[in-house]
Formats: structure tokens, C-alpha cells, sequence
């Protein structure tokens, strides 16, 4: 499957074999001992190697083209397909999907014990575990759990930094994708902190609250959020931060618990642009269009005896932060809050390990965003953030975030460090079409405001970049590397709608196809296929669904390559191709998981996606639609449309660089052999397997 990734650009190849004044050798390499060694890992979400290679060669990049000439600047395959779940899966592990068993940002389970839905979606790199009930200690409406909920990671197989530790190399992560819960290493000789998939206190990847006099009565919930309504009587008005439910309380006859609540009041100057909020012990004064620091919020169960119970060192309240955004004072009064993220001062559960390391890095750079993706695009795209205001949320972010490089950078004195930056990926999706004056939303005068954006914010990693230079040494070694690139996101494709159209699905006789999600409509009995997630199609097996038709074998073979045949020549109303791969998965993937993965990945062609749609199941009418929303910019496609970056201080060898070859050469640079499950090879070391494979 593999291809040949090529770009076309001065900067593009670069393997020159004389040193910069941070170049390293391999012979002096081979001089140090295992520990003397520093391997700085700089993980750049999303960084796309045609619009680097324009910025180096426009000058604009000093230390990305310092850094190539002292080794090597090449396109990094990405995984297949391009998500970043599977994409870092890959980088960690070492392997692909077959072994780590991660596909999609969704996966579902197929029959569902809980009788409710004939398939269950869940996020597939992570999930908890609820406290068990027979654990506990109850009295009338009160139970305290003997132990608590627990988070489970999905990705399957080892880490790269397993044998890193094994052979006594001091590791430490911040925040790598697809790594949550903290993995359970003892000792110090392992630092982390969670990223990608560590969720806010109401265990979902961020829920904002937006307070509005405009929200109706009884709010209203948007993808990723909610708008409360808010009223202003005398300059004043209370208000409630909604928690997660009470895990103090007995749950009623139909297994429901009151939810935790944190309330708040504000009060607003009759004249000025300012207001107060005042929540439990803390005040926050605020001009309008100013954020705040971050905020304690405590969650208080109201079990009774709650002192004596905290002097026993059991939980009563759930502790956790906001940051709050006074978006407006008058006439009427708007303000943002953050989703509700675990505080690492207080963690009601681990965001790293050791638990006490985040805190070590909070008490050192202040509190930071624990939330697993924490720009909140989702506020903006639903309207309770501007684009202006957006960035300057990302901008909060981006300081917190240097802040912690450069104490990452003091601290490093041995051993191997990843450093995740992932606000280029999330500039890129939002602002992507400011740059694409072929964009169905492509606005001039946007243009004229944003189109440099998502440049602005690689300069700002060169200077990143030139900092990590100066901090290291002559024989230590720098990888720069992205999980994958990007590109334009003009028309999604409803691909249960095509379905539909073909005889795969059928809706249900009496079900309004367009309000039908998560494929809760279907009719079973005469549904052979289904979408779910962004490049997923799955069969309906026989023996796997719960009412499966399709039989396993020959009849699913079958069924397979009429699929592929048929969406491989699937053209857009103007003739246009729509997908260019479609990979059969048990071929591509022998060893995956038949009960979690797809049976079909598609890999559409460039500037086409999986509509929002097709993401959560659902079927419009109409086959095509225009992508008017400001995600405008993606890489869920055919993954060789979107390689994404390798710079490294070293010369690579290889001329086809893939994500799982990270993690074995990483190994290589301390003499540590790649255990047998890592299919990648030792960059600085190994040569072409011979000629590429369609």
C-alpha cells in the first residue's frame, strides 16, 4: 500500500552530510554512553510539509533549515487512515492498526449488552470503568465507594518508552495523543502527562457553558457545549456550573444521580464594562473582553459528616478549574466559561504519571489546560466565540504551553524527551480556508484578516525550535516530526446516504432519515452495510451485530469488493473522483481485532471528507453537500494527499519514512533492540525495503 512521498521544493530533501554547530554525527553519537545521551522528540500536530517547505524556502524558517542541513528534512508517511488517534498510536507503538488497534476517533461496539441500541459508539482510544456498587458503603441515600471509577486505555500493545525504562533511559511526555489513562510505571525513571483523550471533569473531550440572556428557556446543547440562559435583574444574577453526577448518591430506580453544582453569582458595574463573579471562595473581577486566570471550582457531594469523612482522606467534593471569558457587560451580559478541567493541584484523577508530576508543573508554570484538545473550536463553530476571541484563547494556551517547554528544556539534563504542541493542527482545521480562495466559504475580507494564521503559528515553532537548539549539544539528537499533514475541506460525502441510494441500507419505514444518528434508524433485516466515524464502513455480520445478515466468508467477500468496486468509482456531481482508496481491512490489517475494526476504510481524494454526518451515523437527503463551516481544513482522507513532517539533525537513511519507524529508531539511539511487535525500522540505520507496493 505503501507510495513514494515526494515534494517538490529547494528545502524539501535536504541530507547534506556536513554538521551545523548542532549537527551530530554518527560517530560522535556512537562515543557516548546510553547515559549521556538526550533524544528531543518536538511533536508538532498537524504540521504539513508543502507549507513548511514554501516557509523555508521564503526564509521564514532559520532554525527548520538549520536544523536540515545538519541532517535530513523528508515528507513522514502517515498512518492509513490519517487520524491522529491512529497516526500516534502508530508513532508509539511502533506498528499500525493491526497490533495498537486503533482505526477511527470512533469505534462501536457491535451488540451492545444494554438492549438499547443495536450498535454502541464510544471514543476508541479510552473509557471508564463506573465504581462497582457492591464496593461500597451504604447508608440511606449515601454510598462511598470503595474504589472509584477507573479509566481504561484501548490502544493496545506497548510504548516505545516500555524498553526505554527497561534499560534505565529517564523518559519523560508531555502530553502525546492517544496515552490516557497515565500508563502505570513505578519509579522516577518516567514523567508524563496525558494528552489527547484525557477528558474534563464530565469525562467528555470539553463541554463549554455559554451564558446568554439569547439561550432559551431551559438552555440549549450544542455539539461540544451548552448555552444557559442568563437574566440580569438589578445588575445581578446567579448562575450554576453543571458537574458530573453525584458518585456519593444511590442511584433511583432508573439508575440516574442528581448531578454535582457548583453555583456563582455575578455582578455587573451599572456603567463601566466590568463585572464580578464571585464562585465559593474565589473572586474574579473582569473588564469586558478579558479571561481570566484559572479558577478553583469545587463540586460539593452534601453528604453529611463531610469533615470527618475528609479527615479520613475520603473524597466529598469534586475539585476541578474553569477560566471564565466576559464576553459582553452591556447592554446585555455574555460570558464564556471553559469546559470543566481537572484541576493537576487536585486531580480527581491522574493526568500523569507520577500523579505528582503535573502538579510539580503547575506549581512550577501555573495550572494549564488538562483537557485533552483544548481549543475550543466547538465554542467557535456554534457561535460563543468569535474567530478573534478563539485565538485568543489559543493564544492563553500557547503561553501555558511555552512556559512548560522551556521548563521541560531546563530540566533536561539525560534520556529521551517528547515535547506535543497541538494548537498548529486545530489553527489549521479552523482557518484553513482563508488560504484556499477555492473554498465554498472562502470570504475575501476573512482572507485578508486570517490567511496567516496557521503560518504565524510555524514561525512562532521555529523560534520554538531555535530555542531547543540552543539548549542542546553538538551530540544530541532533534527529531521534529507531525503525525500528518493537511489539506483543503471543501464537500463532504454522506456516505449513508449512498447507501441508502444503493441498496446497502435501509431506513427504517416510518423513520425520518435526516434526524436518524448513529445509525439508530436502520432496519437490520435488510441493512448489509453502515458508516460510522470518519473513515469507517462497517458490514452487518452475521455472528458480530446483533442483527446481523451478512454471513462471514464467502458472502462478506463478496459484499467487500462490490463495495470497493462500486465507491472506487463514485464521481461528484461535475465528474469529479470522490475516493481514491478503499481498503478492504483484514487484508490491509491481518491482525486486527475483527470485533473492533471497520471491515472498509476509506480514503477519499483530496479536498472531499466524511461528512459531519456520516461521523455520528446519520443520512441527509442529498449524497454531496459544501463545507460552509469554519472546520474548513482536514486530513481524514487517502493518507498519502497528507504526509506529514520529518526533520532531524541526523541523516536518515531511508528514502520513505513512516510514522512507525519513529519509535525503533528511537530505541537505536540507545543501543536498544525494537521488540518483535514493531514493525517500523531504525531510520539512521536501515535501508529501502526495495521498490514501493500500490
Amino acid at each position: 500500500m505503501c507510495r513514494r512521498l515526494q515534494l517538490i521544493g529547494a528545502a524539501a530533501l535536504l541530507a547534506a552530510p556536513a554538521l551545523a554547530t548542532t549537527g551530530c554525527s554518527e560517530a560522535a553519537a556512537g562515543e557516548l554512553s546510553a547515559a549521556q545521551r538526550r533524544v528531543l522528540i518536538l511533536g508538532v500536530d498537524g504540521m504539513d510539509p508543502r507549507l513548511l517547505t514554501d516557509l523555508m524556502d521564503a526564509g521564514r524558517m532559520p532554525n527548520f533549515v538549520r536544523l536540515a542541513e545538519a541532517g535530513t528534512f523528508m515528507p513522514l508517511e502517515t498512518a492509513a487512515p490519517p487520524q491522529s488517534p491512529v497516526a500516534w498510536s502508530n508513532f508509539i507503538s511502533g506498528a499500525d492498526s493491526g497490533t495498537h488497534n486503533i482505526f477511527d476517533f470512533i469505534h462501536r461496539d457491535p451488540s451492545p449488552g444494554d438492549g438499547a441500541m443495536a450498535i454502541l459508539p464510544y471514543l476508541s482510544t479510552s473509557s471508564v470503568e463506573p465504581p462497582e456498587r457492591d464496593w461500597a458503603i451504604s447508608f440511606g441515600e449515601w454510598q462511598i465507594p470503595l474504589f472509584g471509577p477507573k479509566a481504561v486505555l484501548l490502544r493496545r500493545g506497548g510504548a516505545f518508552w516500555d524498553d526505554l525504562i527497561s534499560a534505565g533511559i529517564k523518559t519523560t511526555v508531555y502530553r502525546i495523543p492517544a496515552n490516557y489513562p497515565p500508563p502505570e510505571i513505578g519509579g522516577r525513571r518516567f514523567d508524563c502527562i496525558c494528552g489527547m483523550g484525557t477528558p474534563d471533569l464530565l469525562g467528555t473531550y470539553g463541554e463549554f457553558t455559554f451564558f446568554t440572556p439569547d439561550a432559551p428557556i431551559g438552555g440549549r446543547n450544542v455539539g461540544g457545549g451548552r448555552f444557559v440562559r442568563l437574566r440580569m435583574r438589578r445588575h445581578r444574577a446567579t448562575a450554576t456550573l453543571i458537574g458530573p453526577g453525584n458518585f456519593l448518591r444511590k442511584p433511583d430506580s432508573n439508575d440516574h444521580v442528581p448531578d454535582l453544582t457548583a453555583p456563582f453569582e455575578i455582578v455587573r458595574d451599572p456603567t463601566a464594562p466590568v463585572a464580578k463573579i464571585a464562585i465559593g471562595d474565589e473572586i474574579v473581577i473582569l473588564k469586558e473582553g478579558e479571561w481570566s486566570d484559572w479558577v478553583p471550582v469545587s463540586f460539593d457531594t452534601g453528604i453529611p459528616g463531610a469533615a470527618l469523612l475528609g479527615a479520613m482522606q475520603l473524597p466529598t467534593s469534586a475539585e476541578a478549574m474553569v477560566r471564565f471569558y466576559l464576553k459582553q457587560v452591556h447592554p446585555r451580559l455574555m460570558l464564556y466559561v471553559t469546559p470543566i478541567n481537572i484541576d493537576p493541584l487536585k486531580q480527581v484523577t491522574p493526568i500523569g504519571m507520577p500523579a505528582s508530576f503535573p502538579e510539580e508543573v503547575a506549581q512550577a508554570c501555573g495550572r494549564f489546560y488538562t483537557t485533552g484538545i483544548p481549543e475550543d473550536t466547538k465554542a467557535l463553530r456554534s457561535g460563543a466565540l468569535t474567530e478573534d476571541e478563539f485565538i485568543a484563547q489559543v493564544r492563553l494556551l500557547t503561553e501555558e504551553r511555552v512556559r512548560q517547554f522551556r521548563y521541560a528544556l531546563e530540566r533536561f539534563d539525560e534520556g529521551c524527551l517528547f515535547f506535543y504542541f497541538g494548537h498548529t493542527d486545530q489553527l489549521a482545521h479552523i482557518f484553513w480556508r482563508d488560504r484556499d480562495p477555492g473554498h465554498p466559504a472562502h470570504d475575501p475580507q476573512e482572507a485578508a484578516k486570517y490567511g496567516t494564521v496557521i503560518e504565524d503559528a510555524y514561525i512562532e515553532m521555529d523560534a520554538l525550535l531555535g530555542e531547543a537548539i540552543a539548549a542542546l549539544d553538538d551530540d544530541d539528537t532533534i527529531i521534529v516530526m507531525s503525525d500528518h499533514g493537511f489539506t483543503s475541506f471543501r464537500r463532504g460525502v454522506n456516505l449513508n446516504t449512498w447507501l441508502i441510494d444503493n441498496g446497502y441500507m435501509k431506513i427504517t419505514d416510518g423513520v425520518d432519515q435526516t434526524t436518524s444518528s448513529w445509525v439508530s434508524g436502520a432496519d437490520w433485516s435488510a441493512t448489509r452495510a453502515y458508516a460510522l466515524g470518519l473513515n469507517a464502513l462497517y458490514v452487518n455480520l452475521a455472528g458480530r451485530e446483533r442483527y446481523g445478515i451478512v454471513q462471514p466468508g464467502e458472502q462478506r467477500s463478496l459484499l467487500l469488493n462490490e463495495l470497493k468496486e462500486k465507491l472506487l468509482r463514485l464521481e461528484d456531481v461535475d465528474g469529479t473522483r470522490v475516493i481514491d482508496e478503499v481498503y478492504i481491512v483484514d487484508e490491509l490489517y491481518p491482525d486486527a481485532d475483527p470485533q473492533i475494526a471497520p471491515d472498509i476504510l476509506v480514503g477519499y481524494a483530496d479536498t472531499y471528507r466524511a461528512s459531519w454526518a456520516t461521523a455520528e451515523g446519520g443520512s441527509p437527503l442529498e449524497l454531496f453537500e459544501d463545507n460552509t463551516d469554519r472546520w474548513s481544513g482536514d486530513h481524514c482522507i487517502a493518507h498519502y494527499h497528507v504526509p506529514g513532517i520529518l526533520v532531524t539533525n541526523r541523516s536518515v537513511k531511508l528514502s520513505d519514512p513512516n510514522l512507525t519507524d519513529l519509535a525503533p529508531t528511537v530505541l537505536g539511539l540507545y543501543g536498544i533492540d525494537a521488540p518483535p511487535e514493531m514493525t517500523g525500522r531504525n531510520l539512521f540505520l536501515e535501508t529501502d525495503r526495495g521498490e514501493d507496493q500500490d
